[in-house]
């Protein structure tokens, strides 16, 4: 098994290390720091992921979580079935969940992905009109520049 790792954090002002914490040596890393809403297939890590996966370099990914792969459901999903339709197998360290099972697709990965998905994309837009409704607060108080 060829096995790979994708780490994402949104700012170099991030830490990386609890996604790190269960890597293991004989894992490649593919290591982005950009936010989750830019499309996997977009990142300059992801890229390098797909090219290694349809090199047949890599067989087996792991998230540690699935919000590591993105923020929109529809991207997220995009992602998942392009790695399953290569066969790859995707692990999600915190779930615990893998999306292949003994060579038959895992119906329950795809379930608790597909919710999670939208989740955290339900997550990103609640954040951002919340930030939207700060900054129309601080323009009326003349306090936002």
């Amino acid at each position: 098994m060829k096995k790979a790792r994708y780490i994402r954090q949104s700012t170099k002002n991030q830490t990386n290390l609890r996604q790190l914490a269960k890597a293991h040596p004989d894992e490649i890393l593919f290591i982005d720091i950009i936010s989750g809403s830019v499309p996997f297939a977009e990142r300059t890590e992801g890229k390098r992921l797909i090219q290694s996966i349809e090199s047949n370099l890599v067989n087996y990914v792991t998230f540690h979580d699935l919000s590591r792969a993105g923020r929109s459901t529809v991207d997220v999903l995009t992602t998942l079935n392009f790695f399953q339709s290569k066969g790859v197998i995707v692990k999600i360290d915190n779930l615990g969940l893998e999306s292949i099972i003994e060579g038959k697709i895992n119906p329950i990965f795809n379930l608790i992905t597909t919710v999670l998905s939208e989740i955290f994309s339900l997550e990103k837009a609640t954040l951002l009109e919340r930030q939207a409704e700060g900054v129309y607060q601080a323009k009326l108080r003349k306090a936002y520049k």
